[in-house]
């Protein structure tokens, strides 16, 4: 990215990545892989085949800070809830300005930098691991330019032209299409630590994410078919490396969960020129339940909700329903939260400070085939989730109802992806039915300002240091329904 190339330039690659290694070390959980990290690393270091294995631990250490970063602003894009104490409030309140931005470049460019050396200098009695980082190299580029392209609505990678989501998600695509054939060269192995048990698997996850993302549904199907069941790959975390969600937000006891929205200020969907209706359809996290037919989302979009849940703490019964039995995919406890001077409910998702994030989950491969699919095959593919989980299975649904399937497919992935960053572009997606506030009005305690975010953009120092782009440049490259407002 171009800041990041700037800085290149000025100080020498060897230099800067001296630098960043160090951060990466004092950052890094050191059970990754198990291995001594050097107190420092000069340009001789970092051009010697001894100091693979550190790259690649800090390749990964990058990615995985900037993404536990991203899942905890993709809840607030999410509407998840508010956070009450500014700056913690700013992750939820829709910023314009990328915040993970620098974590992903930094990962992307290491991971670039590696793969070079491995591929044209280091040989195999240099680093007996070498097929092995190649993979791990290209996934994990891909996955950081996917990053991008699943949040930004436009980059720029060193120094080089604005790229739009499309050009981001095919650079993404190949460059996961590469980690493939590089892991089949290498034979199928165990990513690092506890990442994962297959970087095949892995990698068709991430792949079918990228291309269900481009609405390649064929291709993203195909990919997720070779994802099995209770297949899980980690962002992994560590007590000197917090998981932001369980760390602040449950244990911290910052974020008050909204019910289903009916507090907003009103105003259009700009996507369709219609007003929003007086409750925001498929928000709220709060008492989540399943009718005993399997139904947890109205045909006017409001989420089924448990019976009991008139409140003193500024709650309402909308989508309450007779005989609904609790979603325990969206858990939740109630407590006092910093700053609001009362109650209301928390995430406890993850209880552990220290929790791991999935990055590929199976049951998001599921959901990818269920669209693909539609009518009576994705309600078979729904009802796998719901017997993993002990939930009603769906019996109400009609395989022929093209806007039922979507409602179930919708709702099902805001439950069972809660807290991984996932149904955010699920709502970009569905631009159509489901809500930004478009800096419209403020949250529902404190009137906190809504920024106007969608999307996001990247910080303006990349485009200032970038000799190929100006501030003038700024926010052109936005699909006009995904662009921050002012965009």
């Amino acid at each position: 990215m171009t800041n990041f190339t700037e800085r290149t330039r000025r100080t020498g690659w060897g230099r800067l990545l001296a630098f960043l290694l160090t951060v990466g070390v004092l950052s890094a959980c050191e059970d990754l892989l198990e291995v001594d990290l050097p107190a420092e690393l000069t340009d001789r270091a970092l051009e010697d085949p001894a100091g693979a294995e550190t790259q690649m631990v800090t390749l990964v250490t990058h990615f995985e800070d900037g993404f536990d970063e991203y899942a905890d602003y993709a809840l607030g894009r999410e509407d998840g809830g508010e956070v009450f104490m500014c700056g913690p409030c700013g992750p939820y309140n829709f910023p314009i300005n990328s915040a993970v931005f620098d974590s992903f470049s930094k990962s992307r460019r290491f991971a670039s930098f590696l793969h070079e050396k491995l591929a044209d200098e280091w040989t195999v009695s240099q680093v007996p691991q070498r097929a092995q980082f190649l993979a791990i190299s290209s996934m994990y580029e891909g996955a950081s330019i996917g990053a991008m392209g699943q949040t930004l609505c436009e980059a720029a990678i060193d120094g080089g032209s604005l790229l739009r989501v499309d050009d981001l998600l095919s650079m993404s695509e190949g460059l996961l299409t590469r980690a493939l054939s590089e892991v089949q060269a290498a034979g199928d192995f165990a990513m690092p630590s506890r990442i994962s048990s297959s970087a095949m698997a892995m990698t068709y996850g991430l792949r079918a994410q990228i291309r269900w993302m481009a609405g390649d549904m064929a291709g993203a199907m195909a990919d997720a078919q070779q994802v099995p069941e209770g297949f899980v790959a980690w962002v992994t975390r560590e007590p000197n490396r917090l998981n932001t969600i369980a760390s602040l937000r449950n244990q911290g006891n910052f974020l008050d969960s909204y019910d289903p929205i009916d507090w907003w200020l009103g105003g259009t969907n700009p996507a369709t020129g219609q007003p929003w209706p007086d409750v925001i359809p498929f928000t709220g996290y709060t008492f989540l339940g399943i009718t005993p037919d399997g139904r947890a989302v109205n045909d006017d979009g409001i989420p089924v909700r448990t019976e009991g849940t008139t409140h003193l703490i500024e709650g309402n019964n909308i989508g309450v329903t007779p005989g609904a039995v609790a979603d325990t995919r969206v858990p939740m406890r109630d407590t006092e939260i910093q700053g609001k001077g009362g109650t209301g409910y928390v995430p406890t998702k993850y209880t552990d400070a220290a929790d791991d994030i999935p990055l590929v989950n199976w049951k998001e491969m599921v959901l990818i085939r269920a669209e693909a699919v539609g009518g009576q095959g994705a309600i078979d593919l729904v009802n796998e989730l719901r017997a993993f989980d002990n939930l009603p299975r769906v019996t109400y649904a009609d395989p022929n109802d093209a806007t039922e399937i979507r409602y179930m497919i919708i709702e099902e992935r805001r439950r069972a992806l809660y807290g991984e960053g996932r149904y955010f572009h699920t709502m970009l997606e569905n631009t159509d039915l489901l809500w930004f506030p478009r800096d419209n009005g403020g949250s529902r305690g404190f009137g906190h300002n809504m920024a106007g975010g969608v999307r996001w953009l990247m910080p303006e120092g990349e485009y200032i240091n970038n000799e190929n782009l100006s501030l003038n440049d700024r926010g052109t490259g936005c699909n006009p329904n995904e662009a921050p407002v002012g965009f």
